[in-house]
């Protein structure tokens, strides 16, 4: 590939054996602006999650469950080492540079390992320098503006107010939420990075990043006061109004290292959530103790996963819309299937239709997974174009998997349905029904204060287990309001320290992915409520905000218990008795003998 020359060439100008290209930007979201997709340039691989390392003679790049065979079929052919993450033989980052320096006959003191100051943390550098010693491992500044022909510019999207209606709370509130999470004394500086963090706190949204309503921004929180640094330009008047009479700073977005080498000698300097790059952190570091944030997951973070009786309503009107276009989908779907005119891509286009007729609709939060059959079996599948899409024939599984942004909410939900006049298989009716009941086996769970998502993580995968099978990727998300679909807390196999409170609001979504033949994935969306307080301790559970019928032509009834059939049932009455009057007669009647 010419990129992997180009960079290969200005390394070995350079005296560089390896680089490590990361996915994220200098702000270390998960969605990036175009800009900052370097890793996709070198590789053709347009994940969101994935690094890429390269030496003078040999690429390789990690990437998760949800990738690999998107990652497999977009590496062919590029000489790229497609490196499966969490599956057996897999080596690490390091484990791999280890290797190739023993290959290239090269003293490791000689070996020098490199990577941009501004896209990997300081907690990953002092890992790299100490799992790579006595390698040099050292930080570059970006070349790419030389190295990427055409490079996309820097975004210049507006800057909107969310309004308090919508967040809840003020900008003014939150801060001082903020400084009690700390409970540090002044003087202080809290550094913020993380640009869904800075939009929430700020009660802003932006569209620099695609799917995502955030804007790149930083924020400083001191015993002073706060300061947002953002392309002042892009503030529509009322979002600046409404900052200064919040008494916040405003200025530009290329101020920011000048303002943390700026704080005061002997200050606390506290870092939002780690989410900050090297170059930063020595800057903001200098002239002060720096103090891990005291609250586990991020002061910030958990202060926005924990949403308030306003979002809360809020995203409860998100779903009920979003449940009245899911259902005119489906009656699209099952009218129109058997005539064998419908693909993956008209499905999409007719799903984008009837949102944009939805009542404060503000784009997807995610993009469209539209996926029949064999495509599915890939948890990210996504085509270009109507040529590019599968056309829905000969009947089985379709899969999608939507969300949508309101200004009071986001939705994410995921549905599979069996389609043609055939029946399932045993085999498939066995994996659909698994999936349902370790979706309702979550979301019926009772659980102590304290308890954190990977401890409930086996109520989703528990029923996959018993056969032998199981999913690789996290069985649940946080979900940001109007910002990004995908944060904290998180209910996964992995340890998490995060306990789940009142308020958070998660997915739940086992799944099941056969290669070549099919994926199965129900989602949805939970939120965490009071359930009882005893001598013993408080307990919790899950509300279901989500408002979609569930399929029932792949259930296997005889594997349901009594009580998850009464589950099912309840669930997919509510779905009727809630939307009935929010739809058509006609699509009233649809949905009530689709449920019966």
């Amino acid at each position: 590939m010419d990129s992997l020359q180009r960079l290969r060439s200005w390394m070995a100008s350079r005296g560089l054996e390896v680089t490590i290209i990361p996915s994220n930007d200098c702000h270390f979201d998960e969605y990036v602006p175009a800009r900052a997709k370097i890793r996709e340039y070198l590789s053709g691989f347009d994940g969101s999650a994935g690094t890429l390392v390269v030496t003078l003679s040999a690429a390789a790049l990690w990437t998760d469950s949800r990738y690999f065979l998107q990652a497999e079929r977009q590496l062919a052919g590029t000489g790229i080492e497609l490196m499966r993450l969490k599956m057996p033989g897999t080596p690490s980052i390091p484990e791999w540079i280890v290797a190739q320096c023993a290959g290239s006959n090269m003293p490791p003191a000689e070996f020098t390992v490199a990577m941009d100051g501004d896209l990997v943390s300081y907690a990953d550098f002092e890992s790299y320098r100490a799992q790579l010693a006595p390698m040099p491992v050292v930080t570059f500044a970006d070349p790419f503006d030389a190295l990427w022909p055409g490079r996309p510019q820097s975004p210049s999207g507006e800057i909107v107010l969310h309004p308090e209606s919508c967040s809840g709370r003020s900008v003014a509130d939150k801060c001082r939420d903020v400084v009690s999470g700390l409970g540090v004394k002044a003087p202080f500086a809290l550094f913020v990075s993380a640009c869904d963090e800075v939009m929430w706190l700020a009660n802003l949204r932006g569209c620099d990043i695609e799917y995502n309503a955030v804007a790149l921004s930083y924020c400083l929180l001191t015993d002073k006061g706060m300061t947002l640094f953002c392309r002042r330009e892009s503030l529509t008047s009322e979002a600046a109004r409404y900052l200064a009479s919040q008494g916040v700073e405003v200025r530009g977005y290329g101020d920011i290292d000048a303002a943390l080498a700026a704080l005061p000698a002997g200050s606390v300097r506290i870092v939002s959530n780690n989410c900050c790059s090297v170059n930063k952190f020595e800057i903001f570091a200098k002239g002060g103790t720096v103090m891990p944030d005291p609250t586990v997951g991020g002061t910030v973070a958990m202060l926005r996963a924990c949403k308030n009786a306003v979002q809360t309503e809020g995203f409860r009107r998100a779903f009920l819309q979003d449940g009245v276009c899911w259902v005119k989908l489906l009656k699209f779907i099952y009218d129109n299937y058997e005539g064998g005119t419908l693909s993956e891509y008209s499905i999409t286009q007719k799903l984008l239709e009837i949102k944009r007729g939805s009542e404060n609709y503000k784009g997807e939060s995610f993009e469209p997974i539209v996926a029949f059959n064999a495509n599915a079996a890939s948890a990210h599948y996504s085509f270009s174009s109507e040529e590019t899409s599968a056309r829905i024939t000969g009947g089985g599984f379709l899969l999608m998997d939507l969300g949508s942004h309101y200004p009071y909410g986001t939705t994410d939900t995921t549905r599979t349905i069996f389609l043609g006049g055939k029946e399932p298989s045993q085999q498939q009716k066995e994996d659909y029904t698994l999936v349902l009941k370790g979706m309702i086996a979550l979301a019926e769970a009772i659980f102590p204060a304290g308890t954190r998502g990977c401890q409930l993580d086996i109520l989703a995968r528990g029923p996959m287990y018993a056969t032998g099978k199981m999913y690789f990727h996290g069985t649940s998300h946080g979900i940001g309001q109007w910002l990004c679909v995908h944060e904290s807390p998180q209910i996964r196999m992995e340890y998490s320290p995060i306990a789940l409170q009142p308020g958070m609001i998660l997915s739940d979504e086992p799944a099941v992915y056969v290669e070549g033949q099919y994926g199965i994935r129900t989602e949805n969306v939970i939120q965490v409520v009071p359930y009882t307080e005893t001598e013993y301790n408080t307990f919790y559970k899950f509300d279901t905000l989500t408002l979609v019928p569930i399929d029932r032509k792949a259930v296997d009834y005889t594997l349901l218990t009594p009580n998850e059939q009464q589950w099912l049932e309840r669930y997919n009455r509510n779905v009727y008795d809630t939307l009935k009057g929010c739809l058509s007669g006609e699509d009233a009647q649809w949905l009530l003998n689709y449920i019966s």
